[in-house]
């Protein structure tokens, strides 16, 4: 085969050409210090280099993430501490109350009014354009001072959880505290207006809110079906647990006490709806659930969307009169559950069996208890305390002795049997368990022990004898001291807000009220208890902060060295290679040169 002059003078530009090629191919790893820069070099090698410059971009983001949150933290403290500050200085103006003059507690109406101020501005304190404790509406002020120094918290139901900030790939959680949290309590406080004409005890079983399932409202629907939960009274946590019976083995639920929402874990292998729309779901609203059907993948979860601790219990007297004596001559009560909107019936106000005159009733709702698993049934009628435990000590029989206490409300039942005994008060049937003040939790009790209420006796809110959807377990009744209630005081059981609680002082201070103040500096205890937990979580929360900053950093080398020995070049060889390349490149170039300048006539010669 003959080889031209052309074929041989493109042969070599080609060759000087790929040179070339590989001479900025050469230079663009000395300068990115990478083997591999694009797809052509090595196309898996690539893609595995971009899911590297992908991790990296992430953790950059969470990174970024946690160094905002570390900010929120330290401004979460700040913020806690002083608002524990100025709780502690109103603790201490409300001790000194009753022994101060005049101009004295004139100037605690001063200080409590510029305390207010002062938190309302520290509710509405910014980061950038966040308000921190916005919660999910952190774009706008989440309180409001009012002309009467009341506060307005302007975040509604379902936006008043706490910032979700992703952590890591896997990690979505709330961080920080959100204006809900910092400002109102989940414990439940019971307390009178300060403008009340009655000056008495009230007392209430606040911490015995009770989630109660009956037939209107015990069904959840799963992917069409039907999941009926057992009817019965139950705390979060059991009632969380009765969930998880129901659905099955390949669900977990949980109850978080803090926002007092349940959680269900989808541990099948497939997706789930949870039918929440469904007109049968009538368990979605004492679970907290929007009538939103939830479509969970496996290993995913659903939340409740709203608060389901949240009720609360507004009382107002409609006719005077006293709180002792003959029920039919006692003062009556209404009360609502939806604000002051509704009002029930006027109902008797009772005293938990404290007074003289009988105000417990027994009839065919709630006159059971077990023991032992055997009915213990008492004779249906009207009693005072003393004459329940006395009922009760009968029915019993010898070895067991049943006392009331006027002063706590609570029964009390010893076992001198001689050997160990069970009460079984949460047995379904035993009715006896609400009225007389325990859980619904069996009680063993040994020879010579006894067996105390959990909380006080006698009927409950809303006139029943047993726990209800209606009155949620809790009870009020008064205390027997002779001071008349009148027309339209009012008291209310309900979660405990720092706000109103500063408003009512503000009231009681400028009233000369030391008797509303005696009887409620308790509730700034109850207060200062709330900011301290949530004080622990913001630190807890720092610290993790500081732990998953430091994992990411550690994640962070780790993937560069990774990618490093995955495309990393190594430059002194390189250099190497690059200037032998070039000189070889420039001998060709040379050589081309002259075979350019070369004419047909010198060649033949």
């Amino acid at each position: 085969m003959r080889i031209s002059e052309t074929m041989r003078y493109r042969l070599f530009q080609t060759c000087i050409n790929k040179l070339g090629q590989q001479l900025t191919d050469m230079e663009k790893k000395i300068s990115t210090q990478r083997n591999i820069n694009c797809p052509s070099d090595s196309p898996l090698i690539f893609a595995r280099s971009v899911e590297y410059d992908a991790e990296l971009s992430m953790g950059t983001q969470y990174s970024d993430n946690l160094q905002r949150l570390k900010t929120l933290v330290s401004m979460y403290d700040s913020s806690l501490t002083g608002l524990d500050g100025q709780l502690a200085t109103l603790g201490e103006m409300a001790a000194g109350f009753d022994t101060a003059d005049s101009s004295i507690r004139q100037a605690y109406v001063a200080e409590l009014e510029s305390i207010i101020e002062h938190l309302v501005t520290v509710g509405n304190t910014k980061l950038g354009n966040t308000y921190i404790f916005g919660g999910q509406q952190a774009e706008t002020a989440p309180f409001r001072l009012n002309n009467d120094y009341s506060v307005t918290y302007m975040v509604s139901a379902d936006g008043e959880d706490a910032t979700n900030i992703y952590v890591d790939s896997s990690q979505l959680g709330q961080y920080g505290v959100s204006g809900r949290d910092a400002f109102y309590s989940t414990t439940k406080i019971a307390f009178g207006d300060v403008s009340n004409t009655y000056a008495g005890d009230i007392y209430s079983n606040t911490e015995s809110f009770a989630y109660v399932l009956d037939a209107t409202n015990r069904t959840m629907y799963v992917d069409g079906g039907a999941v009926n939960l057992t009817a019965g009274v139950y705390t979060g946590t059991t009632l969380a647990q009765e969930i998880q019976t129901q659905l099955g083995a390949n669900y977990s639920v949980a109850f978080d006490s803090s926002t007092r929402k349940f959680v269900i874990t989808n541990n099948t292998t497939g997706s789930v709806t949870f039918n929440w729309s469904d007109a049968g779901a009538t368990a979605a609203g004492v679970l907290g659930f929007d009538a939103v059907d939830s479509v969970v993948a496996s290993g995913e979860t659903d939340m409740s969307d709203l608060d389901t601790g949240r009720k609360a219990f507004l009382v107002k007297i409609a006719t005077g009169g006293a709180t002792t004596g003959a029920v039919a001559s006692r003062a009556t009560y209404t009360y609502s559950t939806d604000g002051g909107a509704t009002w029930s019936a006027a109902i008797a106000v009772s005293t938990g069996g404290a007074d003289l005159t009988a105000d417990i009733v027994i009839d065919g709702t709630n006159n059971t208890l077990y023991r032992d698993g055997v009915a213990i049934t008492l004779t249906n009628g009207t009693y005072t305390g003393h004459q329940l435990a006395a009922e009760i000590s009968t029915q019993l029989g010898a070895g067991y002795s049943a006392t009331y206490s006027a002063e706590t409300r609570k029964y009390t039942i010893t076992n001198n049997t001689g050997s160990v005994v069970t009460f079984n008060w949460s047995n379904a049937a035993s009715t006896a368990a609400g009225v007389l003040g325990f859980d619904n939790v069996d009680s063993v009790v040994s020879n010579g022990d006894a067996d105390v209420g959990d909380y006080d006796a006698g009927m409950f809110i809303d006139g029943a004898g047993v726990a209800n959807t209606t009155n949620n377990r809790i009870k009020l009744a008064f205390g027997t001291t002779d001071t008349p209630l009148a027309a339209n005081d009012t008291f209310q059981v309900k979660d405990l807000s720092i706000f109103e609680m500063l408003k009512n002082f503000k009231d009681a201070f400028d009233a000369g009220d030391a008797t509303w103040i005696s009887k409620n500096i308790d509730c700034i205890d109850t207060a200062r208890a709330s900011v301290l937990k949530n004080n622990a979580i913001v630190a807890f929360q720092g610290t993790q902060a500081e732990m998953l900053i430091e994992n990411n950093a550690t994640k962070k080398a780790r993937i560069e060295e990774e990618q490093s020995d995955l495309v990393g070049a190594d430059t002194a060889q390189l250099g190497t290679e690059f200037t032998v390349l070039l000189n070889t490149y420039q001998t060709l170039l040379a050589a081309f040169s002259k075979m350019q300048a070369i004419s047909i006539l010198n060649y033949l010669n």
